[in-house]
């Protein structure tokens, strides 16, 4: 079994008190900033979809690349194949792969 929080081996479901403290203050921030991820994400996406210009990628990309960086929230799998530490890092790498997108499709509309 892995720890939830940093994913090393472990017994239980968590390696110390201080990656369980670690985990619910994620789970904590989780539930306080899915509102407001899921309405920037339908922003981005309606943009994307409904706005017709030439910079809709671009700001739809930066606003999806802001949002992961901000929220990394990842889906319950992940953290049970990853840890939650290992999640955001991906969350965040994402969001900055498509942020960098974004920055760099402006200059080429």
């Amino acid at each position: 079994m892995k720890c939830l929080y940093c994913g090393k081996e472990t017994q239980k479901d968590y390696c110390s008190q201080e990656c369980q403290q670690k985990a619910e203050q994620y789970y904590q921030n989780q539930r306080k900033g899915m509102p407001v991820f899921a309405v920037v994400a339908l922003i981005a996406i309606g943009i994307a979809l409904l706005w017709n210009s030439p910079y809709r990628t671009t700001l739809s990309l930066i606003l999806l690349g802001l949002d992961f960086i901000i929220f990394p929230f990842t889906k319950a799998s992940t953290i049970r194949r990853s840890g939650i530490q290992k999640s955001m890092t991906i969350a965040r790498c994402i969001g900055g792969i498509a942020l960098l997108f974004g920055i760099v499709s402006y200059f080429f509309l």
